[in-house]
């Protein structure tokens, strides 16, 4: 059982980023070039399970977004199918402590990547890539509402798939967990536009 917090043990962040393809100040990658960091988002024989948890979404056939989990749900999630949780709620959210908690003892991987719904960041969808290719089975990538997933699951998916920032931009309003807000949606396609 892993617990990974805020910096996944395979990434190092520097000030530029420029270690990834298309990422930061370097000229090592053009815009809209496609990073190896798989996301499955093809379908699969056996999709992740329907969890009880507002706006449950099936986002692949190995991801499931949505929003708040229980610790109880929490323990019943590797009987599903599912090895890993990734929490984009800040550990002062209500219930984040008890959730980290019910997955060490499930034995689930969990990865905390707090972010924000206005100031998601690019490296937010970098770290959201890697821990979802990282993951050996279905993934829950949750947050409060769903919304916080909806936009860092199409900054994923564009870094992954070499999206333009308009192309994730509609993946971020038409294939998340929940509508969000336009300022929500833009700020989508302006993180990647920044690659």
């Amino acid at each position: 059982m892993k617990t990974q917090l805020l910096l996944l043990p395979t990434l190092v962040f520097c000030a530029s980023c420029s270690s990834f393809p298309g990422f930061g100040s370097g000229n090592d990658g053009a815009a809209g070039a496609k990073v190896n960091i798989p996301v499955a988002t093809d379908p699969d024989s056996a999709p992740p399970a329907l969890l009880d948890i507002p706006n449950f979404t099936a986002l692949s056939g190995k991801v499931a977004g949505g929003g708040k989990i229980s610790a109880a749900q929490v323990a019943q999630l590797p009987d599903l199918g599912y090895t890993t949780i990734i929490n984009l709620q800040f550990e002062r959210e209500d219930g984040v402590k008890e959730e980290r908690a019910a997955a060490e003892a499930a034995g689930l991987n969990y990865v905390s990547i707090p972010c924000s719904g206005s100031n998601f960041t690019l490296e937010d969808g970098y770290r959201v890539a890697a821990a979802l290719a990282e993951s050996p089975g279905h993934t829950l990538l949750h947050c409060r509402s769903g919304g916080r997933v909806s936009a860092v699951w199409a900054l994923a998916r564009g870094i992954a798939e070499g999206l333009s920032p308009e192309e994730a931009a509609e993946v971020a309003a038409n294939e998340g967990c929940r509508p969000i807000p336009r300022p929500m949606i833009d700020r989508v396609a302006a993180q990647l536009s920044s690659r």
